[in-house]
């Protein structure tokens, strides 16, 4: 039986887990879910699920939630989780970086006080972009000379920021070359160009104040 891979009908935190699992070639479904009754309601308590939560990852007996633990089994299973001890460090430290970047940027877009907070959260984001680009330097990954599961979660969040700030990636050649090599693994491009790929979104549930799923809107 395929595995199934359970989060939102929207990017998130799941797209970049998707992005893996298609990069491998993994037959799987890609469970996902549009009214909130049929996770809160029904599977959440029903799949026998620990620490039941979005997104989990079911393969045979193996059950998994929590984003970081579903990553760190993709990576063991399938190679992406450095071959060389600085390859797994670099890769543990960028995979940090980028969701602790991505929980910054969503408590902002969810927040109360967006329209607030929105001018300073542009205004940052150069910063942030810079640093990633410091830390790629002149590598093709930021694993270093191979593909790491963070590359993944930099691809997906470095495609975000540049939506919610156009251009703020491409001004840096070697983000833009990183992004470019990418899009064009040969295993992901049938994903990619599809409308499952969600490349304009939506970014985040419909209660989000930018790049908001459609449904369940009040």
């Amino acid at each position: 039986m395929a595995p199934t891979l359970g989060y939102w009908e929207l990017r998130g935190l799941g797209h970049a887990i998707r992005l893996l699992l298609h990069y491998k070639e993994v037959e799987f479904e890609n469970k996902m879910y549009n009214d909130p009754q049929e996770w809160f309601g029904n599977d959440k308590l029903n799949l026998g699920l620990k620490w039941p939560n979005l997104p989990y990852y079911i393969d045979g007996d193996v059950k998994i939630t929590e984003t970081s633990a579903i990553f760190a089994h993709l990576g063991r299973k399938h190679g992406l989780d450095g071959s060389t001890e600085q390859a797994k460090i670099n890769n543990d430290m960028t995979y940090s970086a980028a969701l602790s970047h991505r929980n910054a940027f969503v408590r902002v877009v969810y927040g109360d006080n967006y329209d607030e907070k929105k001018d300073e959260l542009v205004a940052g984001l150069d910063d942030k972009v810079a640093q990633f680009s410091k830390e790629l330097g002149d590598q093709d990954w930021f694993g270093g000379s191979e593909l790491v599961y963070a590359d993944f979660c930099v691809y997906d969040l470095l495609d975000v920021w540049n939506q919610f700030k156009p251009g703020c990636v491409e001004k840096h050649d070697n983000l833009k070359a990183f992004m470019a090599r990418f899009a064009a693994l040969p295993t992901l491009q049938k994903f990619m160009n599809s409308d499952k790929s969600m490349k304009n979104g939506p970014f985040n549930g419909p209660n989000a104040h930018w790049g908001a799923a459609k449904w369940g809107a009040k």
